[in-house]
């Protein structure tokens, strides 16, 4: 008699325990919030060029209507980029650039159960690819390369202008010379004629005498 009812305490635990296992297995699940499990590219990198897109991907499906995604600048200003793709438990997002320097992506997303996760992805670009500046960035490289042509055009419009001031000289000069030389031959003629007058009036004055 006795051992029949340490049989039935005995057998009352065992199924309270695994009742008790039952309720815990199925409340596991319904207690696990979203969790961010990765993103392409990583937290913190620095990338030699920028990249077309980000994707982050959690440990639930996401909900797409309900999550929000904002991109910021290097100073803080937000981009104006396309809306992203979701594709079951990750979200795609296109990038846009305004300047090369670091970028954060933060995100509210939303599983399909209703768990909510905030966060953020921060990378770091050193040079932009001409098809992905937002609209209105001008490109530095675009600028640089302005400067670097008037900086060429400039000597050679100095060389130019050092040209047509040397021809001017030039001609100056020469014009200088053969007027100097027209002037010397006047006087050299005007010295001749007056020797030939000089001479005539002797001889005529010797012949007088005579």
């Amino acid at each position: 008699m006795q051992t029949t009812r340490i049989k039935r305490a005995v057998a009352s635990a065992l199924a309270a325990a695994a009742g008790l296992g039952c309720v815990l297995a199925t409340a596991a699940p319904a207690s696990a919030h979203a969790a961010l499990t990765g993103t392409d590219p990583e937290d913190g990198a620095v990338l030699a060029e920028a990249p077309a897109e980000v994707s982050a991907t959690f440990s639930e499906i996401l909900d797409g209507p309900s999550t929000e995604i904002a991109v910021t600048d290097p100073s803080g200003a937000l981009v104006d980029v396309a809306d992203p793709v979701f594709d079951g438990d990750t979200f795609t997002q296109p990038m846009l650039y305004t300047e090369p320097g670091e970028y954060t992506v933060a995100f509210r997303v939303i599983s399909e159960d209703g768990h909510r996760v905030d966060d953020s992805l921060e990378f770091t670009v050193e040079s932009i690819p001409e098809g992905l500046y937002a609209p209105g960035a001008a490109p530095q490289e675009t600028a640089g390369a302005a400067t670097e042509s008037q900086s060429e055009s400039s000597p050679a419009a100095e060389t130019s202008e050092e040209a047509a001031a040397a021809a001017e000289e030039e001609d100056s000069n020469a014009g200088a010379a053969l007027a100097a030389i027209l002037l010397g031959l006047l006087v050299i003629v005007g010295i001749g004629v007056v020797l030939v007058k000089t001479l005539g009036r002797k001889k005529h004055d010797a012949g007088g005498e005579a």
